[in-house]
């Protein structure tokens, strides 16, 4: 018993002492909200003409670019088989459920969303790059 305390008291120091030298080198990061957005395929979505589909999706393209260009829209993408997201980098989730709903396919009930605020360290989301290299 004696030496299972020891070695475990030995690797509680040891790990101290390595958590507190990578703090010193570490260098300080801060840590920063987006909103990610499943846009999920409304299984109920209405059967529409070709025509009518393909308009909406080149609508929702077109918000797409104009988020971009506000610089509300991070990234997105279609996930294979259906769907997609949408990481948002906006204050509130108000901000963010506003700006989804007014997307053409959402609010031709092509697609429904569920939004969930998450948390990256600066730095680690490439995008964030490109992002601040675009601002005035």
């Amino acid at each position: 018993m004696k030496r299972l305390t020891f070695v475990l008291f030995s690797l509680l120091y040891c790990s101290t002492v390595v958590q507190a030298q990578d703090a010193e080198e570490a260098p300080a990061f801060e840590i920063v909200k987006y909103f990610f957005v499943e846009l999920i395929t409304n299984p109920d979505r209405p059967q529409l003409p070709k025509a009518q589909v393909d308009s909406i999706q080149a609508a929702h393209m077109a918000n797409m670019t104009k988020m971009v260009e506000e610089k509300k829209l991070m990234l997105a993408g279609p996930f294979e088989g259906g769907g997609g997201i949408f990481i948002l980098k906006v204050d509130t989730m108000e901000e963010a459920q506003k700006l989804t709903a007014r997307d053409p396919a959402i609010k031709a009930g092509r697609l429904i969303t569920k939004i969930r605020p998450w948390y990256t360290t600066t730095g680690s989301f490439v995008a964030e790059e490109k992002y601040k290299e675009n601002q005035p």
